[in-house]
Parts: structure tokens; sequence; C-alpha cells
């Protein structure tokens, strides 16, 4: 008896052609909506890029010109200091000028006095008292002659030539008095001036200040609101990207 013997042949399996058949149409149905989802993202990266490299220079113009009114306000402050230090001079000068006048002026009134005291004295001294008084005063050597005095020309003549400086003297105290009074009139005004100075360097170092901290906080609310809005264009962009991708790839089935 003859037996037959069938080779039994394995069945040929068409899974991985078939899932590379379906990548493929997929890849193929999608084509557009792929290269459109690629250009996004490379035109995102290349748009974040770009910002990235604008807020960089952004931030460094904004550190020079910080440093700059950094540095303004340092020399503002030292300039501060330096007019602190002068007006501290000042005012000790001041002081002791003011102290000095002072002493001046009681002496000024001591003599004064003491002249009115003496024209009193004066009028009712004896003749020989009074001719001592005129030597003393005159350095003159007249002399008594009964009930009159003895003056010789030479004492007369100084005596004239002392009598003579006497209203020169008054009229240049006088206008040296005008002088001391404009000087101190002057001084015054400074004392002002000097304190309107120190004010207004105050105040200017208080608007230095303030502008700097306004131009802190302006930078960061423009950083904020840009950041803000390229988030905020971006998702637009997108969204419509990826509709109208997805659109163009299945118009093209």
């Amino acid at each position: 008896m003859t037996q037959t013997i069938t080779a039994i042949t394995p069945a040929t399996s068409t899974t991985p052609t078939t899932v590379t058949s379906i990548t493929q149409s997929w890849f193929k149905a999608h084509e557009r909506l792929i290269i459109v989802a690629l250009v996004l993202a490379f035109g995102t990266f290349g748009v974040g890029k770009f910002y990235d490299v604008e807020a960089a220079r952004k931030d460094a113009k904004y550190v020079a010109a910080a440093q700059i009114a950094a540095n303004d306000k340092v020399n503002s402050a030292a300039q501060a200091a330096t007019v602190a230090q002068v007006t501290q001079q000042y005012a000790a000068l001041v002081q002791t000028l003011a102290a000095e006048n002072a002493s001046l002026n009681a002496s000024l009134t001591q003599r004064n006095v003491g002249l009115s005291q003496q024209v009193t004295k004066n009028a009712t001294l004896p003749l020989p008292d009074l001719l001592a008084r005129w030597n003393t005063l005159a350095g003159t050597s007249v002399t008594v002659n009964g009930v009159n005095a003895s003056v010789s020309v030479q004492d007369s003549r100084k005596t004239v030539d002392l009598l003579e400086s006497v209203p020169v003297l008054t009229a240049n105290l006088t206008d040296q008095t005008k002088i001391a009074s404009n000087y101190q009139a002057e001084l015054e005004k400074s004392d002002v001036l000097a304190a309107d100075l120190n004010s207004q360097i105050t105040g200017l170092n208080t608007q230095l200040t303030d502008q700097t901290k306004a131009c802190v906080a302006q930078v960061t609310a423009v950083k904020a609101e840009g950041k803000k809005n390229s988030v905020k264009w971006f998702k637009r962009g997108f969204i419509v990207g990826f509709v109208s991708g997805l659109w163009a790839g299945h118009a093209g089935l």
C-alpha cells in the first residue's frame, strides 16, 4: 500500500505589509498637515529665538542705562556730601565771625559810653586838668597862663591837624559801617542760597531714584505684556495653522 505524504506549507503572513501600507497611507493622507506642523514648529522656534535675542538686547540697553543712572546717583551723592561739608565749614565760619562781631560791637558801645562820659566830665574840669587832658590827647605841651591857655604855634598846628582828622574818620566810619552792613546782607543771602542748593540736590537725588524705580517697573511691565501677547498670538497662529493644515490634508485626499 502506497502512502502519499502531503507537505504542509505555512501560510504567508501579510500583517507587516499591511501595517506598512497603512502607515504609508496615513503619512500620504496627512502629508500637508505634517508639513504645516513642522513649519509651525520651526517657525515658532525661530520666532522664539528672535524674541529671546531682542529681549537680551533690550536687557543690555536697560542694564547700561541703569548703570548710568546708578553712576549719576553716586556722583550726585558725592556732590551733596561735598556741599554738605562746605556748608558745615561755612556755618562754622559764620558762627566764629558772628561771635567776633558781637565782641566788636560790645567794644564799640563801651567806647561810645566812655566818650559821652568824658565829654560830660570835660565840661566841669578845672583849667589845669583840662589842659592836661588836652596834652594827653594831642601830644602837645599846652600850659596854663592865668585863666587862659598858652599854646605854641607848633602845638596849635598839631591840635588843628588832629581836629582835621575827626570829620574824615567819622565819614570813614560811616562808610565802613555801610560796607559791613552790605557784607552782612550778602552773608545772609548766601545762607539762603546754600540752603536752597542743598534742597535742590536732595530733590534731584530723590527724583533720580524715583525715575530709576519707574524705569525698572516699566521694563518689567513691558516684558510681561510682551510675553503675554507672544503667547496669545502663538496660540492663535498655532490653532489657525493646525486647522488650515488639517483642512488642506483632507482636501488633498
